[in-house]
Protein backbone atom coordinates (compact mmCIF):
# COMPACT_ATOMS: atom_id res chain seq x y z
CA UNK A 1 0.00 0.00 0.00
CA UNK A 2 2.58 2.49 1.29
CA UNK A 3 4.65 1.64 -2.12
CA UNK A 4 1.73 2.07 -4.28
CA UNK A 5 1.39 5.68 -2.74
CA UNK A 6 5.35 6.69 -3.44
CA UNK A 7 4.79 5.34 -6.98
CA UNK A 8 1.75 7.77 -7.20
CA UNK A 9 3.84 10.70 -5.71
CA UNK A 10 6.56 10.02 -8.28
CA UNK A 11 4.61 9.83 -11.20
CA UNK A 12 3.28 12.72 -9.77
CA UNK A 13 6.22 14.56 -9.91
CA UNK A 14 7.28 13.32 -13.19
CA UNK A 15 4.25 15.41 -14.52
CA UNK A 16 5.05 18.05 -13.11
CA UNK A 17 8.82 18.22 -14.02
CA UNK A 18 8.03 17.77 -17.45
CA UNK A 19 5.36 20.31 -16.77
CA UNK A 20 7.45 23.12 -15.31
CA UNK A 21 10.29 22.07 -18.21
CA UNK A 22 7.72 22.78 -21.08
CA UNK A 23 6.28 26.02 -19.48
CA UNK A 24 10.09 27.35 -19.32
CA UNK A 25 10.75 26.51 -23.01
CA UNK A 26 7.43 28.72 -23.84
CA UNK A 27 7.94 31.68 -21.22
CA UNK A 28 11.74 31.91 -22.82
CA UNK A 29 10.29 31.59 -25.82
CA UNK A 30 12.40 28.99 -27.80
CA UNK A 31 11.31 27.71 -30.38
CA UNK A 32 12.78 24.46 -31.31
CA UNK A 33 14.07 23.96 -35.12
CA UNK A 34 13.65 20.21 -36.49
CA UNK A 35 17.10 19.51 -34.85
CA UNK A 36 15.89 20.75 -31.84
CA UNK A 37 13.08 18.37 -32.27
CA UNK A 38 14.71 15.45 -32.64
CA UNK A 39 17.19 16.06 -29.51
CA UNK A 40 14.27 16.73 -27.21
CA UNK A 41 12.70 13.66 -28.53
CA UNK A 42 16.16 11.58 -27.72
CA UNK A 43 16.03 13.41 -24.54
CA UNK A 44 12.31 12.91 -23.49
CA UNK A 45 12.85 8.73 -24.73
CA UNK A 46 16.21 8.81 -22.74
CA UNK A 47 14.31 10.25 -19.19
CA UNK A 48 11.23 7.65 -19.94
CA UNK A 49 13.89 4.84 -19.72
CA UNK A 50 15.57 5.74 -16.94
CA UNK A 51 12.51 7.67 -15.31
CA UNK A 52 12.18 5.54 -12.01
CA UNK A 53 16.07 5.75 -11.25
CA UNK A 54 15.75 9.33 -11.83
CA UNK A 55 12.57 10.02 -9.51
CA UNK A 56 14.39 7.74 -6.56
CA UNK A 57 17.08 10.20 -6.53
CA UNK A 58 14.49 13.44 -7.15
CA UNK A 59 12.44 11.81 -3.98
CA UNK A 60 16.09 11.21 -1.85
CA UNK A 61 16.34 15.15 -2.55
CA UNK A 62 12.99 16.11 -1.40
CA UNK A 63 13.60 14.12 1.67
CA UNK A 64 16.83 15.52 2.50
CA UNK A 65 15.86 18.81 2.12
CA UNK A 66 12.84 18.13 4.28
CA UNK A 67 15.18 17.07 7.02
CA UNK A 68 17.09 20.14 6.71
CA UNK A 69 20.41 17.93 5.82
CA UNK A 70 21.14 20.49 2.70
CA UNK A 71 20.77 23.92 3.70
CA UNK A 72 21.10 27.05 1.76
CA UNK A 73 22.29 30.87 2.72
CA UNK A 74 19.83 32.39 0.66
CA UNK A 75 15.83 32.85 1.68
CA UNK A 76 13.49 31.09 -0.98
CA UNK A 77 12.25 34.14 -3.12
CA UNK A 78 9.06 33.93 -3.58
CA UNK A 79 6.55 32.15 -6.33
CA UNK A 80 6.08 35.41 -8.20
CA UNK A 81 10.10 35.99 -8.59
CA UNK A 82 9.56 33.04 -11.25
CA UNK A 83 7.34 35.87 -13.51
CA UNK A 84 9.47 38.62 -13.37
CA UNK A 85 12.04 39.97 -14.86
CA UNK A 86 12.89 42.68 -12.21
CA UNK A 87 16.22 41.57 -10.02
CA UNK A 88 16.42 43.29 -6.52
CA UNK A 89 20.36 43.87 -6.01
CA UNK A 90 21.14 44.02 -2.14
CA UNK A 91 21.90 47.29 -1.36
CA UNK A 92 19.95 48.84 -4.03
CA UNK A 93 17.34 51.19 -3.00
CA UNK A 94 13.51 50.58 -3.82
CA UNK A 95 13.23 53.09 -6.41
CA UNK A 96 16.23 51.89 -8.23
CA UNK A 97 16.20 48.70 -9.86
CA UNK A 98 18.06 46.46 -12.37
CA UNK A 99 15.68 45.50 -15.55
CA UNK A 100 18.23 42.60 -17.22
CA UNK A 101 17.97 41.25 -20.79
CA UNK A 102 18.65 37.68 -19.46
CA UNK A 103 15.98 35.09 -19.23
CA UNK A 104 15.46 34.63 -15.43
CA UNK A 105 16.61 31.04 -15.17
CA UNK A 106 20.37 32.34 -16.41
CA UNK A 107 20.86 34.43 -13.18
CA UNK A 108 21.83 32.99 -10.48
CA UNK A 109 20.90 34.07 -6.74
CA UNK A 110 24.56 33.13 -6.36
CA UNK A 111 26.09 35.39 -8.97
CA UNK A 112 29.12 37.62 -7.78
CA UNK A 113 28.00 40.43 -10.58
CA UNK A 114 25.75 41.94 -12.81
CA UNK A 115 28.39 43.88 -15.60
CA UNK A 116 26.62 47.38 -17.09
CA UNK A 117 26.57 45.44 -20.38
CA UNK A 118 23.93 43.32 -19.17
CA UNK A 119 22.00 45.47 -16.81
CA UNK A 120 20.55 49.35 -17.02
CA UNK A 121 20.01 51.18 -13.36
CA UNK A 122 16.60 52.83 -13.74
CA UNK A 123 16.46 55.82 -11.53
CA UNK A 124 12.59 57.01 -12.63
CA UNK A 125 10.30 57.04 -8.86
CA UNK A 126 7.70 55.84 -11.36
CA UNK A 127 6.59 52.34 -11.72
CA UNK A 128 7.53 50.33 -14.41
CA UNK A 129 5.31 47.61 -15.93
CA UNK A 130 7.45 44.67 -17.33
CA UNK A 131 8.34 44.85 -20.86
CA UNK A 132 8.07 48.73 -20.33
CA UNK A 133 11.31 50.41 -21.93
CA UNK A 134 12.24 53.04 -19.53
CA UNK A 135 14.57 56.08 -21.40
CA UNK A 136 16.87 58.21 -19.55
CA UNK A 137 16.10 61.75 -20.97
CA UNK A 138 19.00 64.03 -21.59
CA UNK A 139 18.60 67.33 -20.50
CA UNK A 140 21.06 69.26 -22.39
CA UNK A 141 19.21 68.63 -25.34
CA UNK A 142 16.92 70.79 -26.87
CA UNK A 143 12.96 69.93 -27.41
CA UNK A 144 12.63 67.51 -31.07
CA UNK A 145 13.07 69.53 -33.57
CA UNK A 146 14.23 73.22 -32.11
CA UNK A 147 16.48 74.41 -34.51
CA UNK A 148 18.65 78.02 -34.07
CA UNK A 149 18.76 80.38 -37.62
CA UNK A 150 21.26 83.18 -37.92
CA UNK A 151 20.01 86.00 -39.96
CA UNK A 152 22.45 88.67 -40.81
CA UNK A 153 20.61 92.44 -41.26
CA UNK A 154 20.83 94.06 -43.78
CA UNK A 155 20.43 97.40 -45.19
CA UNK A 156 17.17 98.36 -44.64
CA UNK A 157 16.18 95.69 -43.17
CA UNK A 158 13.15 95.18 -40.51
CA UNK A 159 11.28 92.13 -39.00
CA UNK A 160 8.56 91.73 -41.72
CA UNK A 161 11.58 91.44 -44.85
CA UNK A 162 13.98 89.60 -42.10
CA UNK A 163 11.55 86.99 -40.55
CA UNK A 164 9.71 85.54 -43.78
CA UNK A 165 13.73 84.84 -44.96
CA UNK A 166 13.45 82.05 -42.17
CA UNK A 167 10.35 80.38 -42.95
CA UNK A 168 8.41 82.72 -40.34
CA UNK A 169 4.88 84.43 -41.20
CA UNK A 170 3.40 87.67 -40.12
CA UNK A 171 1.67 86.46 -37.52
CA UNK A 172 5.07 86.34 -35.36
CA UNK A 173 6.14 89.30 -36.63
CA UNK A 174 2.99 90.51 -35.67
CA UNK A 175 3.35 88.81 -31.81
CA UNK A 176 6.53 90.13 -31.41
CA UNK A 177 5.62 93.68 -32.17
CA UNK A 178 2.80 94.07 -30.08
CA UNK A 179 5.25 94.08 -26.73
CA UNK A 180 6.28 96.87 -25.30
CA UNK A 181 8.34 99.42 -27.77
CA UNK A 182 10.86 100.41 -24.51
CA UNK A 183 11.63 96.45 -23.85
CA UNK A 184 12.39 95.32 -27.97
CA UNK A 185 14.89 98.31 -28.38
CA UNK A 186 17.26 96.67 -29.86
CA UNK A 187 15.15 95.30 -32.56
CA UNK A 188 13.81 98.50 -33.37
CA UNK A 189 17.17 99.77 -34.06
CA UNK A 190 18.94 97.55 -36.09
CA UNK A 191 22.25 97.60 -37.83
CA UNK A 192 23.54 96.34 -41.05
CA UNK A 193 25.69 93.49 -39.95
CA UNK A 194 23.88 92.59 -37.33
CA UNK A 195 23.31 88.98 -36.65
CA UNK A 196 19.82 87.80 -35.17
CA UNK A 197 19.32 84.36 -33.93
CA UNK A 198 15.87 82.53 -34.46
CA UNK A 199 14.69 79.51 -32.41
CA UNK A 200 11.84 77.54 -34.16
CA UNK A 201 9.74 74.79 -33.93
CA UNK A 202 8.04 73.05 -36.92
CA UNK A 203 4.35 74.12 -37.17
CA UNK A 204 1.55 71.98 -39.21
CA UNK A 205 -0.75 75.03 -40.15
CA UNK A 206 2.27 77.80 -40.92
CA UNK A 207 5.71 75.74 -41.63
CA UNK A 208 7.05 77.31 -38.50
CA UNK A 209 6.69 79.10 -35.42
CA UNK A 210 8.94 81.59 -33.29
CA UNK A 211 10.23 80.30 -30.17
CA UNK A 212 13.00 82.18 -28.95
CA UNK A 213 15.08 85.13 -30.51
CA UNK A 214 18.40 86.64 -29.52
CA UNK A 215 20.90 89.47 -30.48
CA UNK A 216 24.31 89.73 -29.12
CA UNK A 217 24.36 93.51 -28.18
CA UNK A 218 28.37 92.89 -26.63
CA UNK A 219 30.50 90.74 -24.80
CA UNK A 220 28.11 91.90 -21.70
CA UNK A 221 24.37 92.44 -23.00
CA UNK A 222 22.38 89.72 -24.72
CA UNK A 223 18.76 90.56 -26.11
CA UNK A 224 16.30 87.75 -25.44
CA UNK A 225 12.26 87.38 -26.73
CA UNK A 226 11.02 83.85 -24.85
CA UNK A 227 7.74 82.39 -26.29
CA UNK A 228 5.71 81.41 -23.20
CA UNK A 229 2.10 80.00 -22.33
CA UNK A 230 1.15 83.47 -22.08
CA UNK A 231 2.58 85.14 -24.87
CA UNK A 232 5.86 86.38 -25.75
CA UNK A 233 8.56 87.93 -23.07
CA UNK A 234 11.60 90.04 -23.70
CA UNK A 235 14.15 90.77 -21.34
CA UNK A 236 17.48 91.76 -21.82
CA UNK A 237 20.71 89.65 -20.07
CA UNK A 238 23.85 91.25 -18.34
CA UNK A 239 26.83 89.84 -17.34
CA UNK A 240 28.69 90.59 -14.55
CA UNK A 241 32.39 91.76 -15.59
CA UNK A 242 35.22 91.43 -13.11
CA UNK A 243 36.70 94.43 -12.51
CA UNK A 244 40.52 95.04 -11.45
CA UNK A 245 42.47 98.18 -10.43
CA UNK A 246 45.93 98.51 -12.16
CA UNK A 247 48.47 101.26 -11.32
CA UNK A 248 51.03 102.92 -14.44
CA UNK A 249 53.35 104.89 -14.22
CA UNK A 250 55.17 106.77 -17.62
CA UNK A 251 57.70 109.53 -18.58
CA UNK A 252 57.39 111.50 -21.11
CA UNK A 253 60.16 110.86 -23.67
CA UNK A 254 58.11 112.78 -27.17
CA UNK A 255 54.53 113.10 -27.00
CA UNK A 256 52.22 112.31 -24.46
CA UNK A 257 49.97 110.21 -26.91
CA UNK A 258 53.37 107.83 -27.92
CA UNK A 259 54.74 107.83 -23.61
CA UNK A 260 51.50 106.34 -23.14
CA UNK A 261 50.95 103.66 -25.13
CA UNK A 262 55.00 102.88 -24.66
CA UNK A 263 53.45 102.65 -20.80
CA UNK A 264 51.32 99.87 -21.75
CA UNK A 265 47.87 102.63 -21.75
CA UNK A 266 44.82 102.08 -24.30
CA UNK A 267 43.55 105.39 -26.59
CA UNK A 268 41.06 105.30 -24.18
CA UNK A 269 43.03 105.65 -20.64
CA UNK A 270 45.31 108.57 -22.53
CA UNK A 271 42.28 110.61 -23.64
CA UNK A 272 40.77 110.71 -20.46
CA UNK A 273 44.22 111.88 -18.83
CA UNK A 274 44.53 114.37 -21.39
CA UNK A 275 41.18 115.49 -20.42
CA UNK A 276 41.53 115.49 -16.70
CA UNK A 277 44.56 117.68 -16.84
CA UNK A 278 44.03 119.73 -20.07
CA UNK A 279 42.61 122.39 -17.93
CA UNK A 280 46.04 123.34 -16.21
CA UNK A 281 48.37 121.43 -18.34
CA UNK A 282 48.36 122.26 -22.25
CA UNK A 283 49.74 119.29 -23.63
CA UNK A 284 50.86 121.07 -26.91
CA UNK A 285 52.51 123.47 -25.61
CA UNK A 286 53.62 123.08 -22.29
CA UNK A 287 54.49 119.21 -22.16
CA UNK A 288 58.39 118.60 -21.95
CA UNK A 289 60.67 115.61 -21.89
CA UNK A 290 61.18 113.76 -17.96
CA UNK A 291 57.40 114.81 -16.77
CA UNK A 292 56.05 111.92 -15.73
CA UNK A 293 52.30 110.51 -14.71
CA UNK A 294 50.79 108.07 -12.36
CA UNK A 295 47.11 106.64 -12.95
CA UNK A 296 45.62 104.06 -10.88
CA UNK A 297 42.62 102.89 -13.03
CA UNK A 298 40.13 100.32 -13.40
CA UNK A 299 40.29 97.46 -16.31
CA UNK A 300 37.11 95.11 -17.47
CA UNK A 301 38.10 91.03 -17.58
CA UNK A 302 35.37 88.80 -18.55
CA UNK A 303 36.07 84.60 -18.42
CA UNK A 304 39.56 85.73 -17.47
CA UNK A 305 40.13 87.91 -20.88
CA UNK A 306 40.50 91.44 -20.46
CA UNK A 307 37.53 93.87 -23.13
CA UNK A 308 38.28 97.10 -22.16
CA UNK A 309 39.25 100.03 -19.49
CA UNK A 310 37.02 101.90 -16.73
CA UNK A 311 37.39 104.86 -15.68
CA UNK A 312 40.12 106.44 -13.90
CA UNK A 313 40.18 106.43 -10.32
CA UNK A 314 43.41 108.81 -9.15
CA UNK A 315 45.96 110.40 -11.92
CA UNK A 316 49.23 112.38 -10.87
CA UNK A 317 50.95 114.79 -13.67
CA UNK A 318 53.87 116.02 -13.00
CA UNK A 319 54.72 119.14 -15.54
CA UNK A 320 58.12 121.22 -15.47
CA UNK A 321 57.91 120.40 -11.74
CA UNK A 322 54.69 121.39 -10.74
CA UNK A 323 52.74 118.55 -9.52
CA UNK A 324 48.62 118.22 -10.11
CA UNK A 325 46.56 115.00 -8.56
CA UNK A 326 42.96 114.73 -8.96
CA UNK A 327 40.55 112.17 -8.01
CA UNK A 328 37.45 110.82 -9.32
CA UNK A 329 34.22 111.31 -6.77
CA UNK A 330 31.00 109.59 -7.96
CA UNK A 331 28.19 111.78 -6.31
CA UNK A 332 24.37 110.58 -4.71
CA UNK A 333 22.85 110.93 -8.37
CA UNK A 334 25.83 109.35 -10.09
CA UNK A 335 27.17 112.25 -11.46
CA UNK A 336 31.44 111.54 -11.50
CA UNK A 337 33.87 114.25 -11.42
CA UNK A 338 37.61 115.39 -10.22
CA UNK A 339 38.91 116.95 -7.95
CA UNK A 340 41.68 118.02 -6.56
CA UNK A 341 42.74 116.22 -3.12
CA UNK A 342 41.17 119.56 -1.66
CA UNK A 343 37.88 119.65 -3.17
CA UNK A 344 38.98 121.26 -6.41
CA UNK A 345 37.13 120.93 -9.22
CA UNK A 346 39.40 119.98 -11.94
CA UNK A 347 37.42 121.21 -14.60
CA UNK A 348 37.25 124.82 -15.43
CA UNK A 349 34.65 126.72 -17.32
CA UNK A 350 36.92 126.30 -20.32
CA UNK A 351 39.75 123.92 -21.44
CA UNK A 352 43.12 125.65 -23.00
CA UNK A 353 42.85 123.06 -26.34
CA UNK A 354 40.14 122.41 -28.24
CA UNK A 355 42.43 119.22 -29.78
CA UNK A 356 44.55 117.51 -27.38
CA UNK A 357 46.14 115.83 -28.67
CA UNK A 358 48.35 118.20 -31.16
CA UNK A 359 50.83 121.13 -32.07
CA UNK A 360 50.56 123.92 -31.61
CA UNK A 361 51.68 125.64 -35.68
CA UNK A 362 51.57 129.15 -35.07
CA UNK A 363 50.48 131.27 -32.00
CA UNK A 364 48.63 134.68 -31.20
CA UNK A 365 50.17 137.25 -32.99
CA UNK A 366 48.54 140.12 -33.42
CA UNK A 367 51.45 141.43 -36.02
CA UNK A 368 51.44 138.56 -38.04
CA UNK A 369 52.53 137.87 -41.75
CA UNK A 370 49.72 135.65 -43.65
CA UNK A 371 51.24 133.01 -44.61
CA UNK A 372 48.95 132.97 -48.10
CA UNK A 373 47.99 136.37 -48.73
CA UNK A 374 51.61 137.65 -47.64
CA UNK A 375 50.43 140.95 -46.05
CA UNK A 376 50.56 142.00 -42.45
CA UNK A 377 47.44 140.41 -40.51
CA UNK A 378 47.15 139.93 -36.77
CA UNK A 379 46.88 136.28 -36.45
CA UNK A 380 44.13 136.53 -33.48
CA UNK A 381 43.65 133.27 -32.18
CA UNK A 382 46.29 129.85 -31.98
CA UNK A 383 46.67 126.93 -34.99
CA UNK A 384 47.02 123.48 -33.70
CA UNK A 385 48.50 120.98 -36.58
CA UNK A 386 47.06 117.43 -36.64
CA UNK A 387 46.31 114.92 -39.09
CA UNK A 388 42.88 115.16 -41.33
CA UNK A 389 39.61 113.64 -39.75
CA UNK A 390 41.32 114.45 -35.81
CA UNK A 391 38.42 115.36 -33.73
CA UNK A 392 37.94 119.13 -32.42
CA UNK A 393 35.90 119.46 -28.78
CA UNK A 394 34.24 122.10 -27.51
CA UNK A 395 35.78 124.29 -24.97
CA UNK A 396 33.17 125.19 -23.23
CA UNK A 397 29.32 124.50 -22.02
CA UNK A 398 27.39 126.59 -24.72
CA UNK A 399 25.39 126.91 -28.42
CA UNK A 400 26.28 126.74 -31.22
CA UNK A 401 25.67 130.53 -32.69
CA UNK A 402 26.95 129.89 -36.07
CA UNK A 403 27.98 127.17 -38.72
CA UNK A 404 29.00 127.25 -42.23
CA UNK A 405 31.74 129.15 -44.26
CA UNK A 406 32.91 132.28 -43.58
CA UNK A 407 35.41 133.41 -46.16
CA UNK A 408 38.92 132.57 -45.70
CA UNK A 409 38.27 130.50 -42.22
CA UNK A 410 36.16 127.78 -44.34
CA UNK A 411 33.95 125.69 -42.36
CA UNK A 412 33.81 127.05 -39.33
CA UNK A 413 31.65 126.21 -35.93
CA UNK A 414 30.84 129.29 -33.69
CA UNK A 415 29.84 128.96 -29.87
CA UNK A 416 28.06 131.03 -27.49
CA UNK A 417 29.22 130.80 -23.35
CA UNK A 418 26.65 132.64 -21.74
CA UNK A 419 27.13 135.84 -23.86
CA UNK A 420 30.21 137.07 -22.49
CA UNK A 421 32.35 133.82 -23.79
CA UNK A 422 32.61 133.10 -27.40
CA UNK A 423 34.90 130.50 -29.16
CA UNK A 424 36.07 130.12 -33.08
CA UNK A 425 36.58 126.85 -34.79
CA UNK A 426 38.27 127.29 -38.18
CA UNK A 427 39.00 125.58 -41.47
CA UNK A 428 37.09 122.01 -40.53
CA UNK A 429 36.79 119.35 -43.09
CA UNK A 430 33.74 118.28 -42.02
CA UNK A 431 31.09 119.07 -38.98
CA UNK A 432 30.03 116.39 -36.50
CA UNK A 433 27.08 114.78 -37.72
CA UNK A 434 23.46 116.43 -36.52
CA UNK A 435 25.40 119.37 -35.63
CA UNK A 436 23.04 122.92 -36.69
CA UNK A 437 22.70 126.20 -35.58
CA UNK A 438 20.87 127.05 -31.98
CA UNK A 439 22.09 123.56 -30.43
CA UNK A 440 23.42 122.86 -27.16
CA UNK A 441 26.68 121.20 -26.75
CA UNK A 442 28.44 119.74 -23.80
CA UNK A 443 32.39 120.90 -22.98
CA UNK A 444 34.81 118.01 -24.04
CA UNK A 445 31.67 117.29 -27.34
CA UNK A 446 33.44 116.72 -30.73
CA UNK A 447 31.46 119.56 -33.41
CA UNK A 448 33.63 118.67 -36.13
CA UNK A 449 36.99 117.75 -37.52
CA UNK A 450 40.28 118.97 -38.63
CA UNK A 451 40.71 120.04 -42.29
CA UNK A 452 42.40 122.45 -44.50
CA UNK A 453 39.28 124.56 -45.80
CA UNK A 454 39.29 128.07 -46.51
CA UNK A 455 42.73 129.76 -46.78
CA UNK A 456 44.82 126.93 -45.01
CA UNK A 457 48.40 125.70 -46.43
CA UNK A 458 47.42 122.20 -44.37
CA UNK A 459 45.12 120.67 -41.81
CA UNK A 460 45.17 122.23 -39.03
CA UNK A 461 42.39 124.27 -36.54
CA UNK A 462 42.46 128.10 -36.08
CA UNK A 463 41.31 128.49 -32.59
CA UNK A 464 39.77 132.16 -31.20
CA UNK A 465 38.44 133.10 -28.01
CA UNK A 466 36.80 136.54 -27.51
CA UNK A 467 35.99 137.69 -24.47
CA UNK A 468 32.88 140.79 -25.03
CA UNK A 469 33.68 140.39 -28.67
CA UNK A 470 37.67 141.49 -27.81
CA UNK A 471 40.11 138.71 -28.97
CA UNK A 472 42.16 137.41 -26.22
CA UNK A 473 45.45 134.92 -26.43
CA UNK A 474 43.55 131.51 -25.80
CA UNK A 475 47.12 130.30 -24.21
CA UNK A 476 47.34 132.87 -21.49
CA UNK A 477 43.84 134.09 -20.94
CA UNK A 478 42.50 133.65 -17.64
CA UNK A 479 40.16 130.85 -17.35
CA UNK A 480 36.77 130.48 -14.90
CA UNK A 481 36.75 128.00 -12.47
CA UNK A 482 33.81 125.72 -12.28
CA UNK A 483 32.26 124.98 -8.91
CA UNK A 484 33.97 123.25 -6.12
CA UNK A 485 32.33 120.09 -4.25
CA UNK A 486 29.57 120.91 -2.32
CA UNK A 487 29.93 120.84 1.19
CA UNK A 488 27.79 117.79 1.61
CA UNK A 489 30.15 115.80 0.38
CA UNK A 490 33.74 117.14 1.57
CA UNK A 491 33.81 114.42 4.08
CA UNK A 492 32.60 111.52 1.85
CA UNK A 493 35.11 112.55 -0.88
CA UNK A 494 38.15 112.66 1.84
CA UNK A 495 37.12 108.76 2.92
CA UNK A 496 36.88 107.91 -0.66
CA UNK A 497 40.48 109.46 -1.53
CA UNK A 498 42.33 108.91 1.15
CA UNK A 499 43.46 105.28 0.01
CA UNK A 500 43.83 106.73 -3.73
CA UNK A 501 46.29 109.25 -2.89
CA UNK A 502 48.26 106.66 -0.43
CA UNK A 503 48.98 104.33 -3.62
CA UNK A 504 50.09 107.74 -5.45
CA UNK A 505 52.47 108.45 -2.73
CA UNK A 506 53.90 104.05 -2.88
CA UNK A 507 54.27 104.82 -6.70
CA UNK A 508 56.26 107.80 -5.89
CA UNK A 509 58.33 106.17 -3.18
CA UNK A 510 58.68 103.05 -5.59
CA UNK A 511 60.00 105.23 -8.41
CA UNK A 512 62.42 107.31 -6.29
CA UNK A 513 64.22 103.99 -4.90
CA UNK A 514 63.76 102.27 -8.80
CA UNK A 515 65.87 105.37 -9.42
CA UNK A 516 68.69 104.84 -6.66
Amino acid sequence: MKTSIKLEMLRECEANYAATLEFLMKRNRLVPSSKQNAIFSDTASYFSRYRYLALLILLGVIVLLSTGFIASDDKASPPTALHSNVIDLPGLPAAKQVKTSLPLEAVSPHSAAITPAVAQVITADEETTPGEQTDIVDTEQSTPGFHWEEIVVKAGDNLSLIFPRAGLTARDVYNVTQLDKSTIKPLLKLKPGQAIHLGTLPSEEEGKSLQALKIVLNPLETFYIDKLETGYEAKMVTRDVDVRQKQVTGEIENSLFLSGLTAGLSDKVIMEMAYIFGWDIDFALDLRKGDQFKLIYDEHFLDGEKIGDGEILAAEFTNRSKTFRAVRFTDSEGRGQYYSPEGHSMRKTFTRTPVPLSRISSRFNPNRKHPVLKTNRPHRGVDYAAKTGTPILATGDGKVAFKGRKGGYGRTVILSHGGKYTTLYAHMSRYKKGMRTGQRVRQGQTIGYIGSSGLATGPHLHYEFRVNGVHRNPLTVALPKAQPLPKKYRTEFKEQAAPFLAQLDVLNATDVAQGE
